[in-house]
Formats: structure tokens, C-alpha cells, sequence
């Protein structure tokens, strides 16, 4: 289940390939691409390039109550939940147990030591987290499938296939797999497929393309909404001080005990005195991991060292500055600190096109859950929860 929400999160982060694909095919659009200042969705194109309008106004009508077969509740004691179990219908269409929780039966499946109640209980509580979310996709889907031409569906799941090959790259290369076969060997072990994943990955793709063709486009804030935003969220245009430091750590039982790590270090002070570079003597005599990175400790805020005094310290040094030598029970450290960095809020002028960008990507999302809640409207669903009266738990 983690590579499937791998490829469902990296998913939402590819553009949206399908509208390319879409525009591609109106006049006047033949080598024209689509900019988009937001990297997760893409604007759509005019709607008339893509959809046709009547079929639209039809889409998710209610259906007739002849339509809809009955779907009931299954407690422990009812049948058992299998594959082809219909958990639900949308608009007539069924959905499967394993639409929603198939990796999860199988996983079940193969651990027969697991009481039959119990592996119930599991695939029910699975389903009712998934349950509303694939419905509303295929909500989705459904108005889609009734809009875009076959063909057209055919091109898009085409154009999608590239960024997909990208996503299964990555995760052999998280995996440490090199082949579809042994990719596939893997996720058999999770019930999954590389061609489910496939399937998880156009899906995504197509129900946010449809949402965001369909929806209202945002249109773009005043200044003054600028302002307000900037008033209000001026902490996300706050970096916070810092400063970066190193380190040279001399060790009692590298040099033969206390006596012998006091010569080094008092060597290593001797040096810096006469302007030697630090990150060198760190290189050549620190006894720290450190030393591999040239004495280098990366970027400290407040609050970031358990050694409160010695935080304090390095926040009272400029750029530049060392502190003392520390005296540890089996060591000697001392610390300089690179680079010192206040506090900085970053001006209005310097964010506003940020600004402007964030209000965009919430009214976008705001617009797609309209769209997302107007199709709802329309549709019949039927779940088997409906008659339910014991509860979620």
C-alpha cells in the first residue's frame, strides 16, 4: 500500500498532460504549450477544445430507482466480503471490494491464522476509509467518459505514459530494483502490479484534469487581498536566525589519553592564532565524523543543540568567531561559526508574485471542489453502509 500512495502523491505533482493533449488537437494550437504558474495543476484550455457541452449539462443526471440495484450491509454474521463483492453503485455502476481494499484482501488472505471475523472487520473498516473518495472519483470518471470522445481518452492516457515510466523509475530506484520483472516481484508481495499502478496514475490524472476544466478558472487577487494575505501570514515570510558552523572534536583515547589530546588541540589553537584555515586543521586532526565534511555542521537554529550553553554561545558570535575550547569528560571541542544570519522578514515587493500564485492555488482548489460538489449533486449513489446503524467503529 505505500508504493500505491507513492505513486497516487507523485502523481498530483506531474502536469497535467492530458489538456496538452487536448489542446494539441484544436487549430492554431500546433506547437503552443500551456505556462502554468502552478506545478500541480495546468490551466485548461478553451472548453470547447475538449468538451462537448450538451453531453456536460446531461452528465450525472439522477438515475430511475429501476436502475440502481440494492446494495446492503454485510455484518459479521451476513455474507462474507469477497473480490467481486459490490460494496457500492454509482449511477448504476458497481464497485468492488477489491476497487478499494483488493491489495489488502490479498494481504489478508495470506495470513490464514488471522480468525475470519476478524479479516471482516479489517476489509470493512478499509473500505469505509476509501469508500467516499473513490466514489467521487468515479464521479468523475464517469462525467469524463460521458464528455471526452474514446479517442481522445485513448490519446490522453497515451501522453500520460511518460511521466508514469518517471514514477516507476523512481521507485526502482527507492527499491533498488532495475527490472519490471523484479519491480513486479515486489509489489506482488503488496498485491500490486506495475499495470495497477498504471491504472491508480491515469485515473488520478484524468479526475484532476476533468475538475479543473470543468471549474471556474480564479481569477486574479487585488492588491489589497495581496496585502491582507501578506498582513496575515507574514510568519511564512519569516526566515528565522540561523548560522552555520564547524567543529574540531579532539578524543582522549585517539591520542593516548588526556595528556596527549591536550597537545593537539593546544597545536590546533596555536594555528588558528597564526590565521590557519579551520576547515584544514578540522580535515587533519578531528577525531569527529565531522572531519569528513571539513569540520562542517550545517545549518542551527534556536533550539536545534541539546547543549543549551553551547547554543547560546555560538548565537553571541558573529561570522568568523570560535568559542572556547570545551573540556569534556573524554574530549576537547571547539566550535566557529561560519556564517550568522538574523532573523529577516522578506519585504512585500520580494513576495507578492508568491502571494499572488498561493491565492490562486486555494481558489483553484476551491473551484474544483464546487465543480467536484455540483457533480456529486447529480449523481445516485448507493453504498452498502446506507442501512448501517451500528456505527464507524
Amino acid at each position: 500500500m505505500a508504493l500505491l500512495r507513492t505513486v497516487q502523491s507523485v502523481s498530483l505533482r506531474q502536469p497535467l498532460l492530458w489538456l496538452l493533449v487536448a489542446c494539441a488537437g484544436m487549430c492554431g494550437c500546433q506547437g503552443r504549450t500551456l505556462k502554468d504558474d502552478n506545478p500541480v495543476f495546468a490551466d485548461a484550455p478553451p472548453r470547447r477544445s475538449l468538451l462537448n457541452r450538451s453531453s456536460v449539462a446531461e452528465t450525472n443526471e439522477p438515475l430511475t430507482e429501476t436502475v440502481i440495484k440494492s446494495v446492503s450491509y454485510s455484518t459479521d454474521d451476513g455474507p462474507r466480503l469477497t473480490g467481486n463483492t459490490v460494496v457500492a453503485q454509482v449511477n448504476g455502476s458497481p464497485v468492488f471490494v477489491d476497487d478499494l481494499v483488493g491489495s489488502m484482501r490479498l494481504a489478508l488472505e495470506s495470513h490464514p491464522e488471522i480468525p475470519v471475523a476478524e479479516r471482516q472487520k479489517i476489509l470493512q473498516n478499509g473500505i469505509r476509509a476509501k469508500l467516499d473518495k473513490y466514489i467521487e472519483e468515479e464521479i468523475v470518471v464517469q462525467a469524463l467518459n460521458k464528455a471526452i470522445p474514446e479517442d481522445r481518452q485513448a490519446q490522453i492516457a497515451e501522453t500520460m505514459e511518460g511521466p508514469f515510466q518517471e514514477v516507476i523509475a523512481k521507485i526502482k530506484n527507492d527499491s533498488g530494483k532495475t527490472t519490471d520483472a523484479e519491480l513486479n516481484e515486489l509489489l506482488a508481495n503488496e498485491g500490486l502490479s506495475i499495470d495497477l499502478l498504471r491504472e491508480t496514475f491515469i485515473r488520478s490524472q484524468k479526475v484532476l484534469g476533468y475538475l479543473t476544466t470543468i471549474a471556474d478558472p480564479p481569477g486574479t487577487a487585488e492588491r489589497f487581498e495581496l496585502v491582507d494575505y501578506y498582513k496575515a501570514h507574514q510568519q511564512d515570510f519569516t526566515t528565522a536566525e540561523r548560522l552555520r558552523w564547524q567543529e574540531i572534536v579532539v578524543r582522549f583515547d585517539t591520542h593516548g589519553g588526556r595528556e596527549g589530546a591536550e597537545k593537539v588541540m593546544a597545536d590546533v589553537v596555536r594555528q588558528l592564532q597564526q590565521d590557519a584555515d579551520f576547515a584544514d586543521l578540522a580535515t587533519r586532526h578531528s577525531d569527529s565524523l565531522s572531519a569528513e565534511k571539513r569540520g562542517d555542521m550545517g545549518w542551527l537554529e534556536r533550539g536545534g543543540l541539546a547543549d543549551k550553553a553551547v547554543e547560546a554561545r555560538l548565537f553571541e558570535l558573529q561570522s568568523g568567531q570560535m568559542t572556547k575550547v570545551y573540556v569534556r569528560d573524554d574530549r576537547f571541542e571547539l566550535f566557529r561559526v561560519v556564517d550568522h544570519q538574523p532573523m529577516k522578514v522578506s519585504p512585500f515587493q520580494e513576495v507578492q508574485n508568491e502571494i499572488q500564485q498561493k491565492i490562486r492555488q486555494q481558489r483553484q482548489q476551491a473551484a474544483r471542489k464546487k465543480a467536484m460538489e455540483d457533480l456529486k449533486a447529480k449523481a445516485t449513489i448507493v453504498t452498502m453502509f446506507d442501512d448501517d446503524t451500528t456505527g464507524k467503529n
